[in-house]
């Protein structure tokens, strides 16, 4: 199989980090030390979060339509229940910022969500799949 898991690491590093330069001076101007811990906190579960959802499609495309929906759909719904889990955990008993953290959740899962999306579509072009 084709799908190269660095090259899908690094497309998510250069968005990652092309997107950090360009909110660190207003985040570290006007965010409260809080706010940044909670942005970045947040920033790295919608991370970890999409290289797990790009394993969980890799192992998928194995597997026969059917199933690889289930696996899908079944790894969205889980990822996403643990993912509230853990807001929960941060913004209850850790006393995270809830709009850093919520803030970043939403902006990197977007853009990684894109770059998984196109990374795909790349592939889908080639036929390496």
């Amino acid at each position: 199989m084709g799908i190269n898991i660095w090259k899908f690491v690094k497309y998510i590093s250069v968005v990652a980090l092309v997107t950090w330069a360009l909110i660190l001076y207003p985040l570290f101007k006007f965010g409260s030390d809080g706010f940044i811990t909670s942005f970045a906190v947040g920033s790295l579960i919608s991370l970890i979060n999409s290289i797990v959802g790009f394993l969980v499609i890799k192992h998928g495309m194995a597997k026969s339509d059917r199933e690889f929906f289930k696996l899908t759909i079944g790894s969205i719904g889980l990822r996403l229940f643990l993912i509230a889990g853990l807001i929960l955990i941060l913004l209850k008993f850790l006393n995270f910022e809830i709009y850093g953290l919520v803030i970043s959740l939403l902006l990197f899962y977007f853009l990684f969500l894109a770059v998984e999306i196109v990374f795909f579509a790349k592939l889908k072009t080639k036929r390496e799949f």
